[in-house]
């Protein structure tokens, strides 16, 4: 025995490689599991229970193994630390590229968008969700105006890496201002946001817009609805300084500078997300309720909540951005102090842009097709009697989005 030890100590490095997969094997297995990663911003996974469903699974993704190996990816112990490490390695490598971010100049950084999306029939996802635009406008002529906002690779060509392919978006801009006719009007916003492209448009860690962004547009817009615009003048900005957005939270890269996220505390009202829109479903569920089939736990669920625009808490945890609009939701509707009724049809780019909304209109509703439910954009057309429709999208995701064609049918989720 003496003798097997004394051969072992001839190789150090050996005993050391297999000490510490000891030592961090018995480490790993007594870390309790987290529910979340601050870091990357994202839920991770959990230990899979072990059924016959996920042992005879054929998709891929429903497998025990598959879902055994997620919980092992994303539970190892010093999970944070090695994602560290591994961005610094690959900045000594010079690498501009990672997890589906391209790192541009003066710390920005940008999605990936080298290429569209396919449709699930055919051809391209953006020329389906554009034909579905023109057939909407076409039901409701001269009832909307249209805001796709160009990217920020679009915006801050200087910024961007040499030889980096970015989708042109500019001709799809006035394809889809071309298939719009005069049924909506079209505003592109590129010249606008370019003649100030020296500012701060754009985060540098996270794909949205900036408050400053959504403020200039939304100058094009009210001149263009015949709006006078809110002032900034007179306007105390409020926010953080610290907020790391979602391209962070894809790349992790190590000396990523944070953002400042500003907002206007004048600006802020309350907001009522309606869980059920259509009149007549809303009518069942109180029925129900009253007459005791629907338990006061499922009624909740269904209930009608009213937040700030402004959810300050939101200012305290990683995803900050969350703190307009209360994040994403299927149907809101806010009390302004202007004049008439708009739909908003929108991604999260619009989430910090329709504060700017509130002295414009006494009725603001807010619709994203992501989460809508119990009925359709037309209907609530034809129930409300909107002044002013406004569908709002960033280029990238109204390319991707595949609710968008819902527009053209006006059929529900």
């Amino acid at each position: 025995m003496k003798e097997k030890c004394k051969a072992l100590l001839r190789y150090p490095l050996l005993v050391l490689f297999f000490a510490f997969l000891l030592f961090y094997s018995i480490a790993d297995s007594t870390v309790n599991d987290r529910k979340e990663s601050e870091l990357e911003n994202r839920t991770l996974a959990q230990k899979p229970t072990m059924t016959i469903r996920n042992l005879l699974a054929t998709e891929e993704n429903q497998k025990f193994s598959y879902l055994y190996e997620q919980y092992i990816n994303d539970q190892f112990l010093g999970r944070d630390i090695w994602i560290s490490l591994k961005s610094r390695a690959e900045s000594l490598l010079l690498k501009v590229e990672n997890n589906g971010v391209v790192y541009g100049k003066d710390g920005t950084m940008y999605q990936k968008f080298f290429t569209l999306q396919e449709a699930a029939t055919s051809g391209l996802q953006i020329d389906a969700n554009i034909d579905a635009l023109s057939a909407f406008a076409d039901r409701h002529p001269g009832l909307a105006t249209v805001m796709i906002v160009p990217s920020a690779d679009t915006i801050l060509t200087d910024l961007l890496p040499a030889g980096a392919p970015f989708v042109e978006e500019e001709p799809w801009l006035e394809k889809i201002s071309d298939a719009l006719g005069e049924n909506a009007r079209f505003l592109d916003l590129t010249d606008t946001l370019r003649s100030h492209s020296d500012e701060y448009l754009f985060y540098r860690t996270d794909h949205h817009w900036t408050t400053l962004g959504a403020y200039y547009s939304y100058l094009d817009y009210a001149e263009a609805v015949g709006k006078t615009p809110v002032s900034l003048d007179g306007l105390t900005a409020a926010g953080s300084d610290d907020f790391f957005g979602t391209l962070y939270s894809k790349s992790k890269l190590f000396n990523a500078q944070a953002d400042q996220l500003t907002y206007y505390p004048a600006l802020d009202g309350q907001m009522t997300i309606q869980q059920l829109v259509d009149p007549a479903s809303r009518q069942q569920i109180e029925e129900a309720y009253a007459a005791g089939t629907l338990s006061e736990e499922e009624y909740a669920k269904l209930a009608d909540r009213t937040v700030n625009l402004y959810e300050t808490d939101k200012l305290a945890v990683r995803d900050k951005y969350a703190m307009f609009l209360y994040g994403n939701n299927g149907f809101s509707r806010i009390t302004g102090s202007g004049e008439g009724k708009v739909l908003i049809i929108k991604d999260s780019y619009a989430n910090c842009f329709i504060p700017f909304l509130l002295g414009d209109y006494a009725q603001i509703d807010v619709v994203d097709l992501r989460y809508l439910r119990d009925t359709t954009v037309d209907s609530l057309i034809e129930r409300e009697g909107y002044d002013d429709l406004l569908i709002l999208y960033n280029f990238q995701s109204f390319s991707s989005d595949t609710n968008l064609v819902l527009l053209g049918s006006g059929a529900k989720n």
